[in-house]
């Protein structure tokens, strides 16, 4: 990972990561989320790896862990409601600005995955969460903290499978919604084929 070359040069330097999770889910916000990482930090990271390759338990576990140490994590939130109004790729960088721009000022060294042109200082890293543990821990807390929302809202519609779909179109979702019909918290411009 990215960190350990830039730690090695330079222990005191703080490394900024930021990810974003429900991009092509068709119900539901967008979620990025940042994380500060400094050298000490390294002990908490032992298992961080891209959240997508790791087990809804794991991920749980490493969010709740992290929320007890002092490392700093900044959430931004997009509602189907805006990502419809506004566009997805509007809201995804948004969602990502929203996270970094504390830091866009600071000698600390901003990654982010993909997504480019957030800010000058800001690096793009393809495939980050692989490369970068601040982008991967990142990825963590964004999906942990979408995921939950995700599954309060299946409490009030449970018709929709919410708590296992996480709001992305699966064949069950998709047949939910051919017989209960489109909910408020669905994307109206993902699911035209209903209108």
């Amino acid at each position: 990972m990215i960190e350990n070359e830039i730690w090695n040069n330079n222990p005191n330097q703080f490394v900024i990561g930021a990810d974003e999770v429900g991009r092509g889910s068709i119900a539901g916000p967008i979620v990025a989320a940042s994380v500060r990482l400094s050298f000490k930090d390294n002990m908490h990271l032992g298992s961080v790896k891209d959240s997508k390759k790791m087990s809804e338990n794991k991920r749980n576990e490493i969010y709740k862990y992290i929320n007890d140490t002092d490392i700093k994590i900044i959430y931004s939130i997009m509602t189907h409601v805006e990502i419809d109004t506004l566009g997805i790729n509007h809201c995804n960088k948004k969602v990502l600005e929203d996270v970094l721009s504390p830091y866009f000022e600071c000698k600390d060294l901003l990654f982010v995955d993909y997504v480019k042109g957030i800010n000058q200082n800001v690096k793009a890293i393809t495939k980050g969460e692989d490369k970068s543990l601040a982008i991967a821990l990142a990825s963590i807390m964004a999906k942990v903290y979408r995921d939950t929302l995700m599954i309060q809202m299946s409490l009030e519609y449970p018709e929709y499978g919410l708590d296992m779909n996480k709001g992305y179109g699966t064949k069950k979702h998709y047949e939910a919604i051919k017989k209960y019909g489109v909910k408020d918290f669905h994307r109206k411009t993902f699911l035209k084929q209903f209108s």
